[in-house]
């Protein structure tokens, strides 16, 4: 409720407004205080819109009539009225959390406790069918706890804002019914309910509550509601065998399609619930039917009805759900506003999200004010902070009412509810790198990392490697999604993130299969199309046979523009189930500058790229970088003086490169036929690249010494040692490895310092990411030299200084080297938005000391877009593609 100032005025002389309580699909819920009876209540006001269609006479007539309900298991009504043009009434302020809220933190209900709660309901619907009140919206949020007592609220609510619109609902565009609850009856619009329907509705809270879920789920609410009212329910003794038959078989009973084959009413639900006797004897139906409405309605009215169900479960987003959209209803393309000088951050993972409904998005932002993780309604206008920081790899549940995130410098994989609530752990990644979550229709999460797709149950449980993926996913694989099929994800994979390809993975025991198309993110399959985006940020669209698992045609472009992300090299946008994108636009790639502290930044190359790991060579006058190309990357060599900028590799994926001290040879990771080695190639381009090490697993950086007889590296996440540093001398036959940092922390980005006796490096060994210094080659203690929190290390070529990356900016922290080490005062010595990479680091000073090279951002246009019924745009270019 944006005016909270009128609505405290309006209701002056009645209630004074101490808090915002929460915001519901339909009402606004504020804890207030009954001046005339001196007690705390819960006051909820109707959403504007809503009120703006309602009848306020009629409203207050119908909603009385819910009053005179006097029951121990039903939240009376105190109070109902207008105060001014608000519309609000008035409950009991009851301490205690609703059912959804328990299950967001358990998923899961005791048995005995579930049987006892749906009995005490069983019994407040029963009263109240009998009083003629029928109440339309059992669902999770509605029931209480109280000391452990169900407390129904909104009784006959629903009943009365249908009343009082005069069947105009669906223009308001908000909800009167939860998808996962209603009864077939209820989604296919019957205009009569009987007290049968809350019989279903309760079933179908028992359900979750015993197995942790609704009985049916879906990526939309037009597949929920198909689910409902032809799909079979799934035994509850299948997914928890503790439930006792007779309870199963209950439970089954409520939820038939048909009403006249469920109990004829709530008491006799209660009692076979609470009868151990209950069998299937005594039930009239299996569960297994199909919902036929009264005489031919289903057969005649299916999909109208279906439309007008969904369109008051989805307002708006029946425009976007819609199973074939008619001319009339436009692609609708808008900015979506975030606060003066924050932008989406582009330096996580999977930054932003789109619901399956489309009606929610979730993305990460950046600015003055720090990060935050932000979820929002597609019809408000402000979003609701979750996070006061940066979540990564944001995806949605099917249903739409959890988040699943990672965060940074964790192996933990989290869900939180999108309407608060405490967040859950479902698993750990350990030594793996994670890029993208996809949340299966069947309930499981699938990660994407640094050595092949891994899964986790949605309800929590142990990481696993996804069965029937072969030898492929050894590798890096990407941003998972789901396809509608329910049985695939769509992903990129390959040697490194510099050269993926699609592919197509089983989510039970099948084959992989990798398609030699090169992409950076897949956003899904719509249209008989496989959607992903490449590395310039096209969106293309590959018509692709799901079944037979082969491309069927060539790529077409859709829409150009989508911002690829500089330190990721992942597109910055996400698809809908209903064909709601979300994306952000402008220039992809970054800049390479030259900065002086207070000086501002000097473009060094005009064009744009994906440009990392720039290096200054050791006279400072050329620098070497990898620039990522579509499904390759290589590395080029910049000459400051004569401003040439020439390719050096040219084959396989080269990446990370380093100068070798004399600085006529270049050290550089790449990818041969899927693994990684060290190689190394004259800086000039006068011969070939040669091998120089193949370690026993892969590698994924490398330096040599300053006297270039070691060479040391750092193994790659997932590897047996995973993210270890080791040394190997090159002088000599043997290549005896020697460990240097090993165990079960993350380590990476070494540095030796200019006289080679002491080693840089970065671990997570105290939970956050810091800097500590150890002797090189032999042991000996290490020493913390950043003291909060601090990334790629870098030595000053003279020696006495020691400089890292924090949020702040550049730190440089005076050393002194030699018999020992020791660190003296650390100052910021450079500022800005610069990109940074979590693996290596992306920046480099000069020999002097003077200038930093630094990456940035290309182009300042970005813009966080959303286009609703995108699928109507991409119908019409797929089909001028075909002319």
């Amino acid at each position: 409720m944006s005016d909270i100032s009128g609505l405290t005025a309006a209701l002056a002389d009645r209630y004074a407004i101490e808090r915002e309580l929460g915001v519901g699909g339909m009402a606004t819920v504020y804890l207030a205080k009954d001046l005339k009876h001196d007690r705390r209540v819960a006051l909820k006001v109707l959403k504007p819109e809503l009120a703006a269609v309602l009848g306020a006479d009629r409203f207050v007539v119908e909603i009385k009539t819910t009053a005179s309900l006097q029951h121990p298991h039903i939240l009376p009504l105190f109070d109902s009225g207008t105060a001014g043009s608000f519309l609000f009434y008035v409950m009991p302020y009851v301490a205690g959390e609703t059912i959804r809220e328990k299950l967001n933190r358990e998923t899961q209900f005791g048995v005995e406790d579930a049987v006892r709660i749906a009995c005490e309901v069983a019994d407040a619907l029963d009263y109240a069918h009998r009083h003629g009140v029928i109440h339309r919206d059992i669902k999770p949020e509605n029931i209480l706890l109280h000391d452990g007592r169900a407390m129904v609220m909104d009784f006959g609510i629903a009943l009365a804002l249908s009343a009082a619109a005069g069947g105009r609902m669906t223009e308001t565009g908000l909800s009167l019914g939860t998808p996962h609850y209603m009864s077939p009856e209820q989604a296919t619009a019957e205009k009569e309910l009987t007290p049968r329907s809350d019989v279903y509705s309760l079933a179908s809270v028992l359900y979750e509550m015993l197995a942790g879920n609704p009985p049916h789920t879906g990526a939309s609410a037009q597949q929920i509601i198909r689910k409902i009212v032809i799909e079979p329910v799934q035994g509850l003794t299948e997914l928890r065998k503790t439930v006792p038959p007779n309870l199963a078989v209950a439970v089954t009973k409520a939820l038939e399609k048909l009403p006249a084959d469920r109990f004829e009413s709530a008491k006799a639900f209660g009692d076979a619930l609470a009868n151990p006797a209950f069998t299937t004897a005594s039930a009239s139906g299996t569960g297994t039917g199909v919902y036929a409405g009264s005489g031919d309605q289903f057969k005649r009215l299916f999909i109208a009805a279906l439309a007008v169900a969904i369109a008051t479960t989805s307002g708006f987003a029946w425009a976007l759900l819609r199973p074939h959209p008619v001319p009339d209803v436009p692609v609708v393309r808008m900015t979506y506003e975030l606060p003066p000088g924050e932008s989406v951050n582009e330096s996580v993972s999977g930054p932003i999200a789109v619901s399956p409904q489309g009606d929610r998005l979730a993305y990460v932002t950046q600015g003055a004010s720090g990060t935050h993780t932000v979820v929002r309604r597609t019809s408000e206008l402000v979003g609701r902070e979750i996070a006061r920081t940066a979540f990564t790899n944001l995806t949605f549940s099917p249903d739409g009412r959890w988040l699943a995130y990672t965060e940074l410098n964790s192996d933990d994989v989290r869900k939180v509810p999108v309407d608060g609530g405490q967040s859950v752990t479902l698993g750990s990644a350990a030594n793996l790198v994670l890029r993208g979550l996809a949340w299966t229709a069947a309930d499981t999460i699938v990660i994407g990392s640094s050595a092949g797709l891994w899964t986790v149950p949605a309800g929590g449980g142990p990481v696993r490697r996804l069965l029937g993926t072969d030898s492929a996913n050894a590798s890096v694989s990407n941003y998972p999604v789901a396809l509608p099929d329910g049985k695939t994800v769509l992903y990129v994979v390959g040697p490194s993130r510099d050269a993926l390809r699609l592919a197509v993975g089983s989510l039970t025991p099948g084959k992989t299969t990798v398609l030699d198309i090169p992409a950076t993110s897949p956003l899904g399959m719509r249209e008989g199309h496989l959607l992903y985006v490449t590395i310039n940020g096209a969106l293309m669209a590959l018509p692709f046979d799901l079944k037979r698992r082969r491309a069927t045609g060539y790529p077409i472009q859709i829409q150009d523009s989508v911002r690829v992300s500089a330190v990721g090299a992942e597109a910055i946008a996400s698809l809908s189930a209903s064909g709601t994108l979300a994306y952000v636009s402008g220039q992809s790639g970054s800049q390479l500058v030259l900065s002086v502290a207070g000086r501002g930044d000097a473009p060094l190359i005009a064009e744009p790229h994906i440009y990392n790991t720039p290096r200054f060579s050791p006279d400072g006058r050329k620098v070497a970088v990898t620039v990522a190309g579509t499904g390759s990357s290589d590395i080029w060599v910049y000459d400051l003086a004569a401003h040439t900028f020439t390719r050096l590799t040219t084959d396989g994926t080269n990446a990370v490169p380093e100068w070798f001290p004399d600085g006529k040879r270049i050290l550089f990771r790449a990818g041969r036929q899927e693994k990684r080695t060290i190689w190394w190639q004259p800086a000039d381009g006068s011969a070939k690249a040669e091998m120089l090490y193949q370690p026993d697993e892969p590698v994924n950086e490398a330096i040599l010494s300053p006297d270039a007889k070691w060479l040391i590296y750092r193994t790659a996440p997932g590897a047996r040692h995973h993210s270890d540093i080791f040394a190997v001398p090159l002088a000599g036959d043997r290549r005896t490895v020697l460990p240097l940092v090993t165990g079960p922390a993350v380590e990476r980005m070494p540095r030796l310092s200019p006289d080679g006796r002491w080693l840089a490096y970065v671990s997570n060994e105290s939970v956050r990411d810091e800097i500590y210094v150890r002797p090189f080659p032999g042991a000996g203690a290490r020493v913390q030299v950043s003291n909060a929190g601090g990334i790629e290390p870098l030595w000053a070529r003279s020696g006495r200084a020691l400089y890292y990356r924090t949020p702040a900016g550049i730190v440089s922290v005076a050393v002194t080297t030699g018999a020992t080490f020791s660190i003296g005062e650390r100052r910021t010595v450079l500022t800005g938005e610069y990109l940074t990479d979590p693996s290596h680091q992306d920046y480099d000073v000069s020999p002097d000391g003077s200038q930093f090279l630094m990456l940035k951002q290309a182009g300042a246009e970005a813009k966080p877009i959303i286009v609703h019924n995108w699928g109507r745009e991409l119908r019409e270019k797929l089909a001028a593609g075909k002319k």
